[in-house]
């Protein structure tokens, strides 16, 4: 038996990546029905006929020797067409011949990937969540398992055969390219994610396997984010504080934080305070971010600017301060008129410090705004304004 020439081109062009060589050591009979369909698809120059023939190969041949090899072929081919269901369905009939072969783990990496992102099934009618929590988690061992490998080849012990040097400096050069790109892949994968359940499922896998990524110091703020669309809300705010520690000037991070502060139960009302104060003495002057259209972040500034006036009013107003509270309340009041949820909490506080500074007039005139607006302030301004009229005898 002898091995075709277009054969020993293949083989040559996959041993010039870090070798791992146990789908593709293939001895074939060029005059057997086998080796003429095996060259016959090595010279092909088009996709579509080059993928045809190695797939009768597959139906006719596939306990063949060369099976292995044959499905390889077939991965890099449908990789190239974005064809994500053969890249994978290929990709694990080669894995399961040559199961440590770490380029055949890349590439099935690379295959979920793609399946990964929303974009790519759009026949998928399952709910959004399901459809990708399902591709998250396919990811997701693809990525463990090909990190498994090459942190093997890596840590391998540098041979004492200097002919066999070079190739053990590929093979690790070739696993430290893996273990990046598996983490470009978790990142971008999680990023392209239209549910947080998926996003975070992703994220965590990326802190998992990669704690010294590059990526890591991004994750608390979008952790941020994440736990705000669950409802979650400790870990919210337990993510903003971590995320501080990398953007100590982030007004988001520190209004999230702030209004923690303001919960009875911690009376931390003067971190409150200190926290709406940072954002008002930095925000003004920070620089508009790259990406962000002008009148964007105009309408971002004014928004935290407001809701941190609010935030120092408030707090100042729970320390006793009533009458710079009133003040700070007022030019809040400014920024947030298009914002129920802000508006009945300033009108809340306002009617409370109007109370305490025996402004009877004003005190029902900002309650009874509060208590028009549906949530955890109207009911508390409703009782507020009985309490007023009574004690005014109205």
């Amino acid at each position: 038996m002898t091995k075709p020439k277009t054969a020993t081109l293949w083989l040559a062009i996959l041993l010039a990546v870090p070798g791992w060589t146990q789908i593709r050591n293939v001895t074939i009979n060029t005059e057997s029905d086998e080796g003429k369909l095996l060259q016959q698809a090595g010279e092909q120059t088009d996709a579509t006929a080059k993928i045809k023939l190695l797939e009768e190969f597959i139906s006719k041949f596939g306990s063949h020797d060369a099976a292995g090899y044959v499905h390889l072929q077939l991965l890099t081919e449908y990789l190239k067409l974005n064809n994500f269901d053969k890249v994978i369905e290929h990709g694990a009939a080669a894995q399961a011949k040559a199961p440590q072969d770490l380029e055949v783990a890349h590439l099935l990496v690379k295959g979920a990937e793609g399946k990964s992102v929303p974009q790519s099934t759009p026949n998928d009618t399952r709910p959004a969540a399901e459809r990708e929590l399902a591709g998250a988690e396919a990811l997701i061992k693809t990525v463990e398992a090909a990190h498994a490998l090459a942190q093997k080849a890596a840590s391998a012990p540098k041979p004492s055969d200097a002919d066999e040097e070079a190739n053990w400096k590929r093979n690790a050069e070739f696993a430290g390219q893996v273990l990046q790109y598996n983490q470009y892949a978790l990142f971008g994968v999680a990023s392209k994610q239209t549910t947080p359940q998926a996003k975070l499922l992703l994220f965590e896998a990326l802190r998992k396997n990669y704690p010294n990524s590059q990526f890591n110091k991004n994750l608390d703020g979008q952790y941020v984010e994440i736990y705000r669309q669950l409802g979650q809300q400790d870990k919210m705010v337990q993510s903003a504080e971590a995320a501080l520690a990398g953007e100590p000037n982030n007004e988001a991070f520190l209004y999230i934080l702030g209004e923690s502060y303001m919960d009875p139960a911690k009376g931390k009302f003067a971190d409150a305070q200190a926290n709406a104060e940072k954002i008002l003495s930095v925000l003004p002057n920070k620089p508009k971010p790259e990406g962000i259209a002008d009148d964007a972040w105009t309408q971002h500034k004014g928004t935290y600017l407001g809701l941190a006036n609010s935030l120092l009013g408030r707090s100042l107003a729970s320390q006793g301060k009533f009458a710079p509270a009133q003040k700070v309340l007022l030019a809040a009041a400014k920024d947030m008129k298009a914002n129920n949820d802000a508006m009945a909490a300033i009108y809340y506080y306002l009617g409370f410090c109007s109370i305490k500074l025996n402004q009877t007039s004003a005190a029902l005139n900002y309650l009874g705004q509060a208590a028009k607006i549906p949530g955890p302030y109207q009911a508390p301004a409703a009782d507020l304004v009985s309490k007023v009229k009574a004690a005014a005898g109205r």
